[in-house]
């Protein structure tokens, strides 16, 4: 077994370059900026793993430096509710509230999802609202029935470029000079990796961990 598995951490940290996400950066801070200026909800959609807390994290970074900008950002948990009801509105102060994993929702009975969706869109008509799903369509059709109007943001896996950026950035981690290569793994584990996860950085991380994990000796 190789020692020191870069690939032990399955999530995205700020050494994984992934420049392909620029765009999707740029146009969730452009439907940010849209509704922090004149209210409303986005819907952050993706499945488990493909990034969407690495690009909020990203993106709050800028917006985090405007100075008339208060963001709340939260789990969402039953608990929550009672925190979104007492949040204060300021005249001339920009608030912006992130819900991540708000597909929670579901575990709720019906009669308290109704609630929070209700308080949700009354928010929404005074603050702006990024709600983060790891669900197809089961909250966006829930806020639909209620009657919200949204913007919604999908992220989808990375190209093989960038995901052979993450395989290769974790690799020079430990290595004494860094390189392109991706050995101790072939082009073709490489090749199957990318059709299995579809550009899934968590899922690549898990496969590349246990691929390195099974190596008898070191190749770096």
């Amino acid at each position: 077994m190789l020692a020191d598995n870069p690939f032990i951490t399955i999530v995205a940290s700020d050494k994984d370059k992934i420049e392909g996400r620029i765009n999707e950066k740029v146009e969730l801070q452009l439907h940010l900026n849209e509704i922090i200026n004149r209210n409303g909800i986005v819907l952050l959609k993706g499945d488990p793993g493909i990034g969407k807390s690495t690009l909020v994290n990203w993106v709050l970074a800028d917006l985090r430096k405007r100075k008339n900008l208060e963001i709340v950002k939260e789990e969402f948990t039953p608990s929550v509710y009672n925190k979104l009801r007492n949040i204060s509105i300021i005249p001339n102060k920009q608030i912006l509230v992130i819900l991540d994993d708000f597909n929670n929702l579901e575990l709720l009975d019906a009669r308290s999802q109704d609630k929070v969706l209700n308080l949700v869109i009354d928010l929404s008509k005074k603050l702006g609202l990024l709600l983060v799903e790891n669900r197809k369509t089961g909250v966006e059709n829930a806020l639909k029935a209620h009657g919200a109007v949204m913007e919604k943001f999908e992220l989808k896996g990375l190209n093989k470029t960038d995901l052979r950026a993450v395989i290769t950035d974790r690799l020079n981690l430990i290595r004494k000079v860094p390189t392109e290569d991706l050995e101790p793994f072939t082009e073709e584990e490489f090749a199957e990796i990318y059709k299995k996860t579809g550009g899934n950085v968590r899922v690549t991380l898990l496969i590349c961990a246990r691929l390195y994990d099974q190596r008898e000796s070191p190749m770096i």
